[in-house]
Formats: structure tokens, sequence, C-alpha cells
């Protein structure tokens, strides 16, 4: 199995998979519950592939969305040359695909991927992430096992990175700052390269700092529109965390914390002046 720590449900839905690989699979779960790490080890290993073998195989393919765009239909018309390739057949399974973030596939792009999924090549895997599977088109879930990605049980986070030499302080940190999500607390606690590391970085400068000062950040937010939203996720799983013993002034804060940020990831998705939704934020927080 994948050496990410898992929940157990999640644990057993990957053991099933493994052993009794479908051609489609959609593994659902929040930004930074370590999906595209589990998604990799999961090919290397039905592929028979070492430790980061992924990369380096001729035979798989990682599709992501172009910085922070979605996923086009050009994307998936090289995904279907990828796989009209003659492979060596080494095995009931020899080729893989992973496509990161499949919830920003475009409409036009699900609809080019159904016929991969309707007649998957022999011994293709492809494997989509998503923060979830309604976000995709009902034809394309139907083609595709799902597997829940949670987060595992804080007794069993605790013990798993206190066995690894982490400090109690350094994992409860890390813990307050993910919500419990094992791909983010992994990174925050290896230092690994994370899309989610700077944000929470920027999470925690924006709740110390005056009005002012946040409001000075406002551009340059609007600007980079992928780290807005990755900060504010972090918001959201930093209040979520700490209103479960937060009492008080404190409790109250942390709420409209949650909801201001809730509030803005969706203005942001559906407005088009993303400077008003940020400016809006900065005063509420």
């Amino acid at each position: 199995m994948p050496d990410i720590l898992l929940h157990p449900f999640t644990e057993r839905q990957l053991t099933a998979y493994v052993t009794q690989p479908a051609h489609a699979v959609i593994m659902s779960g929040p930004t930074g519950s370590g999906k595209a790490t589990l998604g990799r080890q999961v090919i290397e290993q039905i592929l028979g592939l070492p430790p980061g073998g992924f990369q380096k195989h001729a035979y798989t393919l990682l599709v992501q969305p172009p910085d922070g765009k979605a996923i086009g239909i050009e994307q998936v018309r090289e995904l279907e040359r990828f796989v009209s390739r003659k492979v060596p057949s080494t095995g009931t399974h020899h080729r893989a695909i992973l496509i990161e973030d499949a919830h920003q596939l475009t409409i036009e792009a699900q609809n080019a991927l159904l016929k991969t999924l309707e007649e998957p090549p022999a011994g293709t895997l492809i494997i989509m992430t998503a923060q979830q599977e309604q976000a995709l088109l009902p034809t394309i879930r139907s083609r595709a096992q799902t597997i829940q990605v949670k987060a595992p049980p804080r007794e069993a986070i605790e013990a798993h990175y206190g066995a690894q030499g982490h400090t109690s302080a350094q994992i409860q940190q890390a813990y307050r700052m993910s919500g419990g999500l094992p791909g983010l607390m992994q990174a925050l606690l290896t230092d690994a390269e994370h899309p989610l590391i700077a944000a929470t970085a920027r999470a925690r400068q924006l709740l110390g700092q005056s009005t002012y000062e946040r409001l000075l950040m406002v551009d340059e937010l609007t600007k980079q529109k992928a780290l807005a939203l990755d900060t504010l996720f972090i918001l959201g799983q930093m209040a979520h965390i700490s209103l479960q013993t937060a009492t008080g002034s404190a409790a109250k804060r942390w709420q409209r914390v949650q909801q201001t940020s809730y509030d803005t990831v969706a203005s942001l998705h559906t407005s088009a002046q993303p400077k008003l939704a940020l400016t809006h934020l900065m005063l509420e927080l």
C-alpha cells in the first residue's frame, strides 16, 4: 500500500482497488489530502515501478491544469495520442494516466475524455483526482470507480508523526494549519514542496496584520488567484480546527474568519470583481 498516512476507510478502498484495479478511478478529497501522492504511488504499485518511478516511466502520463487554468481539450487530445501508441505488453497493466485536479477539466474536455473512458485501451489505467466528484459530469462519474480520500483520525496522526520523531508542538501546529489533511501535514512537517505551503504562511501573516496592512495585499492576491484560493482554504481549515476549542470572543472571530473565507471563495469563482471580494475579506478578518 502507499506509504502516506490513510484513514482506515480510504485504506480499505485502496487495498481493494490495487488488488483488482478498475480501468478508471476518481480519488476524491479536499486540497491537501494527498490525492496526487496517492495516485502516483498506486500507479507505481500496480505497474511494478520503484518509488518515484512514475516520473521516469515511458508509459505514464501526467495531466495537470496549466498555471492555474482549466484543463482544456488540447490536453485531452494529447492524452488520446498517448493511449493510441502501442505498448510492449509486460503485464496485465502496463500504462497509466494521472489527471490531477480533474474537476478543472472544461465541459468540452470532459466530453472528449468520455470516448477513452468508454473504450479504454487494454492494460491502461486512468486515475483522476478531484476535490469533489460531483464537479465532474455524471457521464464521467458513471464510468469510473470513486475512492474517498478522508482525513485520518487525530490520534492516528499524532502517533504516526510522533513515531517519525516530530515533537508534539510541531504536530499540533501542523494539525491546526492543515485541518489534519495528510498531504498537507506531510508537507508542513517535512518541508517538502507543496502548493499550500506558501498559502499557509500567507494565512498566518494575514491573521497577524492590521486591517491597513491586509488591505495593502489585495492587489497582489488579485493577480494571483491560485494563491488567493489556497490561502482562503487554509484560513477555513484553521478556523475549523480552532472552533473545536475556542470560546468567547476568540470563537466569534474564528466563526467570522470561517464564514468570510467560504463566502470569498464563492465570490472569486462567480464574481467578475475579485478585488472587491478580497477587500471585503481583509476588512472582515
